[in-house]
């Protein structure tokens, strides 16, 4: 019996016993997701590349696959996941990847991760395997279900495999370094969106605006001489994966991150950092009314650690496809699908 059996084995027992269950993969999210018990179903022994095609830019492997593995499988071929999914502690797995739904540093310029899945099978909480999407871009009728997985943390279902659209390598990446405040980095960020400049990602900390250029070297040097700007060493991976200093200020579990239109003023409280443009922001939780915060300018925050807050409406909607996916709450998740007392 291969592994991809044995885990619907686990879910149908499960399922018909009323116990329930939480899944995961290599546990590097652990530090920033809110405990929720059950008994824990691992995925990290159904791994492996199941197929692969450079020429269409698109990879498929099972969920507990090793997001280094894939990494490495597809820059072999000048590719590279697109959405830069993070590998906190080096760890991390696609089928971990695309449940959290984190994005890296790039997201407003190469899409998230909900953009980059095409296609997977999931066990739904009655233990049936289900096959959604496929395996090409394409126009479909209808809302495409296998992106609903993206960011449910396993809510919906235990994912088996994925498909995901890849991005080529750029020929050349270039950092630029700038001094000056939140603000200022906010307003030349504005600025820059409208120009046609090769970037692909921003970081704001402590006064120091960093500013990633990808593409050919011409467009690179062309950029760099209307932008201005120090280079700089490549420090994306350490801002992805939560090693920057500026992550190392605060305890995990005292930092809010909190997702508003990046243009969202900075005059009132400067955050400790800020990606994406000023889109993704890094607060400490001492003394900061995040929730008040974010419904003021729109926004979603959460503290890392802490139960996600999720609106009404919001909860009915999934209270419905919780209906169709798993009726009998088999799986559990960091999300809170139980509806609000009416007020």
């Amino acid at each position: 019996m291969d592994q991809a059996e044995l885990l619907v084995n686990a879910v149908q027992s499960a399922a018909e016993e009323g116990r329930r269950i939480r899944v995961a993969g290599q546990g590097s999210k652990r530090f920033c997701l809110p405990e929720v018990g059950g008994e824990m179903l691992s995925v990290e022994e159904h791994s492996g590349i199941i197929e692969y095609e450079p020429a269409e830019l698109v990879i498929t492997a099972r969920a507990g696959t090793p997001l280094r593995e894939l990494e490495r499988t597809v820059a072999r071929e000048g590719q590279k996941l697109g959405a830069e999914p993070p590998e906190f502690n080096g760890l991390g797995t696609i089928g971990g990847a695309v449940a959290s739904g984190f994005s890296g540093p790039g997201r407003p310029w190469l899409g998230s991760m909900r953009d980059c899945v095409l296609g997977l099978e999931l066990v739904n909480g009655q233990g049936q395997r289900m096959q959604f999407g496929g395996q090409v871009m394409k126009n479909v009728a209808g809302y495409d279900v296998s992106r609903l997985n993206a960011g449910a943390f396993g809510g919906l279902g235990l994912i088996l495999s994925v498909s995901l659209r890849l991005n080529p390598l750029p020929a050349h990446e270039r950092t630029l370094g700038f001094e000056m405040d939140a603000k200022a980095a906010l307003a030349f960020c504005r600025e820059n969106a409208r120009k046609p400049h090769p970037i692909t990602a921003t970081f704001w900390h402590e006064g120091r605006l960093l500013v990633r250029l990808s593409g050919t070297e011409n467009a690179l040097t062309v950029a760099q001489e209307r932008l201005g700007g120090e280079e700089q060493d490549d420090v994306w991976r350490s801002i992805r994966d939560h090693r920057h200093e500026a992550f190392a200020q605060e305890p995990a579990g005292e930092l809010v991150r909190l997702i508003c239109p990046p243009n969202t003023p900075m005059d009132e409280i400067v955050p400790l950092a800020w990606e994406w443009g000023g889109g993704l922001r890094w607060f400490s939780a001492d003394g900061f009314n995040h929730e008040a915060y974010a419904d003021q300018h729109s926004g979603w925050a959460w503290q890392i650690g802490q139960p996600f807050k999720i609106e009404r409406g919001q909860q009915i909607l999934m209270q419905k496809i919780l209906g169709a996916f798993d009726p009998n709450r088999t799986f559990l998740s960091p999300l809170n699908f139980e509806l609000p007392d009416e007020d």
